[in-house]
């Protein structure tokens, strides 16, 4: 895939991103770091202990309702606060394109999250868990894409 001048990359997973300019040319690759986020989020049990709730029926025995999953809630918070800041860098920037590259899940819940105008501006996508990934791999992914 050929990125032009300006275009930004977001690698993301649920509880890192970071963002890329493309400061090179159509047929050269070279990344520069605008943005990134690297958010700490620990398993369920480390976060709430609650036992879990129970449920009354009328006519017979109550059941229990299952617990909270707080790591896949922050997880989902992550992900919409990243929506959040693309649907800003699309609006203010009317030129801007976007490529995504992100794990299946963190995929699909950040598409879901962006909005119209922001999707629209979405050139490529790249599905896979690269966000820990250096930059040079990021570079060399892209361009065997």
């Amino acid at each position: 895939m050929h990125l032009k001048t300006g275009d930004w990359v977001v690698v993301c997973d649920a509880g890192k991103y970071v963002v890329y300019e493309n400061q090179g040319d159509t047929g050269r690759l070279d990344l520069r770091i605008v943005s990134f986020d690297d958010h700490e989020n620990p398993p369920t049990h480390d976060q709430g202990t609650d036992r879990p709730g129970r449920l009354g029926t009328p006519k017979g025995p109550r059941s229990a309702v299952d617990d909270t999953d707080w790591h896949d809630q922050e997880e989902q918070r992550f992900i919409d606060a990243l929506a959040e800041q693309m649907n800003g860098w699309a609006t203010g920037a009317p030129t801007r394109h976007f490529v995504l590259v992100a794990d299946p899940r963190s995929m699909g819940r950040l598409r879901k999250s962006l909005d119209e105008h922001t999707q629209s501006r979405i050139e490529h996508s790249v599905t896979g868990d690269h966000a820990h990934r250096p930059v040079d791999a990021i570079e060399a992914l892209i361009n065997g894409a």
